[in-house]
């Protein structure tokens, strides 16, 4: 019996190494438009992705917005759970416009340029039925006006920066850790996030190509699996080592 008893110790501890978590990374979201869903505002603009850029050449003020849901929705539970992410945002000759990407679960977690004066912004919003978010104003009635939590310094005309976050837990909940410009930022998000579905929103002036692009979107999660549930798959895989125990032995 005691042999049988350290064959299933021996088991649970070496499925618990390989169960490990689960790594899910979204790195060619802009590759194809196939998987976005787009929407417009005041006028006939329409976001086009294309070589992993999503840009509006013509919007004049006509607030493009698209929409993708992912393959497998992301939950951070877990103290052990993390999320990151990157993405460029660069300017076409002008910083009175707008370009945010929205990770969007329970929450919206709202980042970009959308104040129509250059500043990086970030924050979050409880809508999360709306087609796009601004730091300024509702998005025609569709929209939310998202609060502000902070900014990551300013992006100059023709200029490119690169806008990057963590979501960790740390003292009790889940951070998001931002970084653009050298200058960082931090949202707490409470006990668990949820992201089902990333949101582009693009907006400039005049009927010229002089709207923002967002390039080099890629995203990553690390998922530990809930307790309860390693504790059953490990309980398995010791029960299938007692069965093949006892057919050897037999």
């Amino acid at each position: 019996m005691s042999k049988v008893f350290f064959s299933i110790v021996g088991t649970i501890a070496a499925a618990g190494v390989a169960l490990g978590g689960t790594t899910l990374t979204y790195d060619e979201l802009l590759q194809s438009p196939e998987e976005w869903t787009f929407s417009t505002g005041r006028r006939n603009n329409q976001i086009q992705i294309v070589d992993g850029i999503a840009s509006c050449p013509s919007c004049n003020w006509g607030q493009a917005a698209a929409v993708t849901t992912l393959s497998e929705g992301i939950l951070l539970t877990n103290e052990q759970d993390t999320f990151t992410f990157s993405f460029d945002i660069t300017t076409n000759g002008t910083t009175n416009a707008a370009a945010m990407v929205s990770f969007v679960g329970e929450t919206a977690i709202c980042l970009g340029m959308s104040t129509y004066n250059g500043s990086i912004n970030y924050g979050t919003s409880a809508n999360v039925s709306a087609r796009a978010y601004s730091f300024q104003s509702a998005w025609d009635n569709n929209g939310d006006f998202v609060q502000s939590s902070g900014s990551l310094g300013t992006i100059g005309v023709s200029e490119t920066v690169t806008v990057s976050g963590a979501i960790s837990w740390k003292d009790g909940q889940f951070v998001l850790d931002l970084s653009a410009n050298n200058e960082t930022g931090s949202i707490d998000l409470g006990d668990n996030v949820s992201i089902n579905n990333v949101l582009l929103q693009l907006d400039g002036p005049n009927n010229v190509s002089t709207v923002p692009s967002i390039s080099n979107l890629s995203m990553s999660a690390y998922l530990v699996p809930e307790p309860a549930t390693a504790s059953l798959s490990l309980l398995g895989l010791a029960g299938l080592a007692m069965r093949r125990r006892r057919r050897q032995e037999a």
